[in-house]
């Protein structure tokens, strides 16, 4: 679900970067037959996307980690999906970078959500 014809003042390949992010990590983590939706949300004072996926989810106790750098959880899944650790440390940066926020909502089993909120301004 994407709203159309929402304008953002934001550099592109900063937004392109975020965006390739998060939705190549739902992807790593969602096996096949799962879903990972985006979604494009605008409201008076704000932007929103979201990535919501079907995939393993992440540790309760390790969501406050999930964007410290060279941090990875479970250490069996990193070796089995690579990576560096820096994705979502990037991600976040590139999100205050345009005066915006990241949170991330997961139960393990059942998914991820990630939302990036941008100000309008």
């Amino acid at each position: 679900r994407i709203i159309p014809n929402v304008i953002i003042e934001a550099d592109k390949d900063k937004i392109r970067q975020i965006m390739i992010n998060l939705i190549s990590n739902a992807l790593k983590f969602t096996d096949i037959g799962g879903k990972v939706d985006v979604l494009l949300n605008e409201d008076e004072k704000s932007i929103s996307i979201e990535i919501i996926d079907t995939g393993v989810g992440i540790d309760e106790e390790d969501i406050s980690f999930v964007f410290e750098r060279f941090y990875r959880g479970d250490k069996s899944r990193s070796r089995r999906t690579g990576g560096t650790g820096i994705g979502l440390t990037i991600t976040k940066t590139l999100v205050e970078a345009h005066g915006g926020d990241i949170t991330v909502y997961s139960e393990k089993g059942k998914g991820s959500r990630f939302v990036a909120v941008f100000p309008k301004n």
